[in-house]
């Protein structure tokens, strides 16, 4: 048979197409081997490198089950301070020079709902100097409800110092090399941090300090063009999540939540540092539709290169901006978008920056983020007066920073502000709403001197002791924000109309529903985690449920109830949007 040149040109396009296959490998801990293929659940790799040193452009890493560190003990209970289990500084999962390329990124997720990342070292996942990855879906759980406060305690202090004259070495140090950071004051011998105390700039030395008080969940270092979605990182005593020196980043869709507390660092859930620029005005890192909440820390923190040691807690926040000014940052391109986030119940404000440029926070919903003051001192310092004003949307030191369209709310007890500023230049503050419960509402004069269409009311959330940050059909934030800078969808993934409301949650009836009395059916919470509860009035004939892209997904045996609720279980249900059908009614439900 002859074949013309353009044929053949065809036949060798489509071979060379077909040849680029992609493939998935399995990760399985507990029943996998690195001596399989690692291509089948039954044949699944034993160690996350083992797949790693085989990845391909294009492919998928699965992880099946429980992945721990190596000497992970969640039953760990502290003897000694220079105990090894203390320092291990292990990492669950490290990531180092892993690149796909545009067009194929290299995919690593969870095999299904049941796979946990644990980890009691430095890190859970740590990824280093790569590019091209998509992180989704997984479960990151740390140990903070296995260390008690006398731990974290026992060990707030403590450090050694790496240089010759460690005895042994710093994932298990000798009991002489152990010293003790408040015992370093140079103006008293008492050890007690008090507020005049001062102490020796230690800066110099190689100083390393526990790991086990400071996991972090997931920590990125000088990487470009990662996506991390739809991720739960959550129980973490250090950071939850923690992006430096890298660009192209793309943050969405993320929980983070009970992060921070055991720490001796003064964490936060979500921090980005150190940014890199590109070769545009486009973004170079995106915090989309996030939920951070009840993040806060339980241990006051200290440096090496402070001479004071805060006797009070006052870290521990949200989605926190940190020293995005590096001199290339700021002699090159690039912003910061920090959009449709839902924060509530952290530390020290929802959404902050220091020392950052070019940031914009656009549509961010932010409620009660004074844990600290609200929670852990209630009445310790009425003399004192606030420890902190910024309780919602900051900016400190920073440079052409946006703050447009956002919601927050804070407790005015502690005289703190709902949008704050100090010593930031090119602020621009536009159609905000902000309200205080307890007292009457306070606003920093460097916000009041230069904000436009400021309008302070009770925007009216559907429900805030479930945490339902939706808007009421009577909401004073309903269309409102600035249509020039609203983003085109909300929090859900919902389009937002013409006429755009404020906050992170575009008001939809059907998400919104809370007066049962004057409605017939009423689906909560949504977003759901394990289960939907359906409340009615009259008996549902039809409950079924969809994909996005209109598949049935078969609920029958997970459905229990009566003709006035029904619950329906979705524990083994993958994180994203679906269709809830009830009899003739639909409702948008999100899984997170």
């Amino acid at each position: 048979m002859h074949i013309n040149k353009l044929n053949y040109l065809i036949l060798l396009f489509l071979t060379a197409h077909c040849s680029w296959t992609q493939t998935t490998y399995y990760v399985d801990q507990q029943n996998g081997n690195d001596s399989n293929n690692g291509t089948s659940v039954a044949n699944a790799f034993e160690t996350f490198d083992e797949a790693e040193s085989i990845v391909s452009p294009g492919d998928t890493i699965e992880i099946i089950g429980i992945y721990a560190n190596q000497s992970y003990n969640p039953n760990y209970t502290i003897g000694v301070v220079d105990d090894a289990h203390l320092w291990n500084g292990e990492n669950t999962i490290r990531i180092n020079g892993l690149n796909g390329t545009p067009g194929n990124y290299i995919t690593i997720k969870p095999h299904d709902s049941n796979t946990i990342l644990k980890g009691d070292g430095a890190n859970i996942l740590r990824i280093v100097d790569s590019s091209y990855l998509i992180i989704e879906a997984f479960n990151i759980q740390g140990e903070v409800d296995n260390i008690p406060i006398s731990t974290a305690n026992a060990l707030q202090f403590v450090y050694i110092v790496n240089d010759v004259n460690l005895q042994g070495s710093v994932t298990n140090p000798n009991i002489t090399d152990i010293r003790y950071r408040n015992e370093d004051e140079t103006n008293d011998n008492d050890n007690i941090v008090e507020e005049t105390d001062t102490y020796t700039d230690i800066s110099n030395l190689n100083v390393v300090r526990p790991s086990y008080i400071d996991t972090r969940g997931l920590y990125v270092t000088r990487c470009n063009n990662l996506i991390i979605r739809n991720n739960t990182i959550h129980h973490t005593p250090g950071g939850g999540l923690r992006v430096a020196e890298s660009s192209y980043v793309d943050i969405i869709g993320n929980e983070i939540y009970r992060c921070s507390a055991k720490s001796y660092s003064g964490t936060h859930a979500l921090v980005v540092t150190k940014t890199e620029p590109i070769g545009s005005d486009d973004f170079s890192v995106k915090i989309l539709k996030n939920t951070i909440h009840h993040n806060y820390n339980e241990q006051f923190s200290w440096a090496p290169d402070k001479t004071i040691i805060t006797p009070r807690i006052d870290e521990g926040k949200g989605i926190s901006l940190q020293r995005n000014n590096t001199s290339n940052w700021i002699n090159g391109s690039g912003r910061i978008l920090v959009e449709n986030n839902l924060c509530y119940w952290n530390g020290f404000s929802g959404v902050h920056t220091n020392d950052g440029y070019r940031i914009d926070f656009i549509n961010n919903t932010c409620y009660l983020n004074s844990f600290t003051n609200t929670i852990t001192y209630p009445n310790e310092f009425p003399a004192e007066g606030q420890q902190g004003n910024n309780i919602g949307i900051s900016a400190q030191s920073s440079n052409d920073v946006k703050m447009i369209n956002n919601i927050a709310v804070i407790d005015t007890d502690w005289n703190g502000f709902a949008l704050s500023a100090g010593g930031t230049s090119n602020l621009v503050v536009s159609d905000n709403m902000i309200f205080g419960y307890n007292g009457s509402l306070s606003q920093d004069v460097d916000i009041s001197s230069l904000d436009v269409n400021t309008t302070i009311a009770d925007p009216l959330f559907v429900n805030t002791n479930t945490f339902e940050f939706n808007l009421q059909p009577s909401s004073p934030a309903i269309g409102i924000a600035n249509s020039s800078f609203a983003p085109s969808d909300d929090f859900y993934s919902f389009t937002r109309d013409a006429n755009p409301d404020l906050g992170a949650i575009e008001y939809n009836p059907s998400l919104s529903s809370t007066d049962l009395a004057s409605i017939e059916v009423a689906v909560f919470p949504n977003p759901f985690k394990d289960k939907i509860q359906v409340t009615t009035s009259n008996s549902v004939e039809d409950i079924r449920l969809f994909s996005v892209s209109g598949q049935q997904i078969n609920i029958s045996n997970q459905i229990t109830g009566n003709n006035t609720g029904y619950t329906i279980s979705t524990l083994n249900l993958a994180a994203g949007l679906y269709i809830l059908k009830l009899d003739s009614e639909k409702f948008k439900v999100i899984k997170q």
